[in-house]
C-alpha cells in the first residue's frame, strides 16, 4: 500500500530537498537551501521547509520562511525581497498519462497544505517559478492567486537577428564609446550603484549590502552566476547586471547603472553581451524578469523576448498584510 504523508524537513533530509529541486521541473537556484539560508539570515525569518514523502521518498515540497506580526502572530512567505521564486516543487511524473499526472500532483498539494495548515500562519504568500501553472489544487483549500509575467529568452537563435532593429543602432552608439565588457569581484561598487538606481525612484533597495555580497561570494564559490559590468575606458562603472544560473536556465537576477551613462547605448550592449556570454556556456534559456514594470519592460521587450506567466497564490485572514 502506497503511503503519503507530509511534515517538515530537517537536518540530513535537507539533502533530498535539494535533488529534489534539482530534478523537479518547478525548482530553480532560489529554492536550494544553500540560497534559502542567506535570505533568513538576511529577513531575520526562519526558513522551514515542508516535504510530501511517498513511502519514504521526497516527492514534492515548499520552501517557506516565517516572519512575526506584531511579535506575536507567524506569517509565511516563500519570496523576500530580491529573490523571485520559490514555494512548491514537485518531482517528474514517470508516465504520459494526464490524469494519472493530476491525480498525484493534487494528492501531493493536498497533503502539503494539510500540513502547512497546522502551523496556523496567519498569512501564506508563495510565488511559484513560471513552470508550475497548475494551481487549481489549491483552489479547493480556499487559497486565492494573482497572475504575474516574466520573460524568457530562448538561447537557441540568432541573437543578432533576433533582437529589435532599433535596439542594433542604440547598441552601435555603445560600441563607439568603446565600453569595455567584463567578469567583475566588486560587488560593493556593484550595490553603491544599486543604491543609485534605486534612489532615482525614491526608492531603497530591497536588499543589504552584505545580502549582496553573500550572494556574490556564493556564485563565486559555486560558480553558479557572475557579475558583468560595462566600463569606460577610463575604468568608471556605467551599468552592472547580475546573473545566476543552475542546470535548467539562467536568471538576469540584479541591473544597476549609473545615470551618467543611461542615453549611452552601454545597458543595452551590456544585456547582449550577457545573452551571449550564456549562450556560449551553453544555457538553453534565460529568465530576464522585469515584465511587471512598464519601465523595465519597455527595455527588456526589445530583445524580443517570450512573454511568460506565472503564480503568486495564497491564503490567509491577514493576507494582504504581506505583500511582495
Amino acid at each position: 500500500m502506497i503511503r503519503v504523508e507530509s511534515r517538515e524537513i530537517t537536518g540530513s533530509d535537507l539533502s533530498q530537498w535539494d535533488e529534489l529541486v534539482a530534478q523537479s521541473p518547478h525548482g530553480t537556484i532560489f529554492h536550494k537551501t544553500a540560497w534559502l539560508n542567506s535570505c533568513a539570515e538576511f529577513t531575520g525569518k526562519k526558513l522551514r521547509i515542508f516535504g510530501c514523502f511517498r513511502n519514504d521518498m521526497l516527492v514534492g515540497g515548499c520552501s517557506l520562511l516565517i516572519g512575526k506580526k506584531w511579535g506575536i502572530f507567524s506569517y509565511a512567505e516563500s519570496n523576500s525581497g530580491f529573490t523571485p521564486y520559490g514555494g512548491f516543487v514537485l518531482s517528474s511524473f514517470p508516465t504520459t498519462s494526464v490524469h494519472k499526472q493530476e491525480t498525484s500532483s493534487r494528492q501531493i498539494i493536498k497533503s502539503l497544505i494539510d500540513s502547512i495548515k497546522k502551523e496556523h500562519f496567519i498569512s501564506i504568500h508563495v510565488w511559484n517559478s513560471p513552470e508550475f501553472l497548475d494551481i487549481r489544487p489549491f483552489f479547493a483549500s480556499g487559497w486565492r492567486s494573482h497572475l504575474h509575467f516574466t520573460y524568457d529568452f530562448d538561447l537557441g537563435v540568432n541573437i543578432e537577428s533576433h533582437i529589435d532593429t532599433r535596439l542594433k543602432k542604440t547598441m552601435r552608439r555603445a560600441e563607439k564609446e568603446q565600453f569595455i565588457f567584463e567578469p567583475s569581484s566588486d560587488a560593493s561598487k556593484f550595490y553603491s550603484l544599486l543604491c543609485e538606481t534605486y534612489a532615482r525612484k525614491n526608492l531603497k533597495p530591497a536588499a543589504s549590502k552584505r545580502f549582496i555580497m553573500d550572494v556574490c561570494l556564493f556564485l563565486r564559490d559555486q560558480n553558479c552566476g557572475e557579475l558583468l559590468v560595462a566600463k569606460t575606458p577610463e575604468g568608471e562603472i556605467a551599468c552592472a547586471e547580475i546573473v545566476v544560473w543552475d542546470t535548467k536556465k539562467a536568471y538576469r537576477w540584479a541591473a544597476a547603472s549609473d545615470a551618467r551613462f543611461l542615453d549611452s547605448g552601454a545597458p543595452s550592449l551590456l544585456m547582449f553581451t550577457l545573452l551571449k556570454r550564456m549562450q556560449e556556456r551553453s544555457v538553453k534559456k534565460i529568465n530576464l524578469m522585469g515584465a511587471n514594470t512598464p519601465e523595465l519592460s519597455r527595455f527588456i521587450a526589445r530583445f524580443n523576448p517570450s512573454l511568460v506567466p506565472y503564480f503568486q497564490i495564497h491564503c490567509g485572514i491577514f493576507d494582504q498584510m504581506v505583500s511582495f
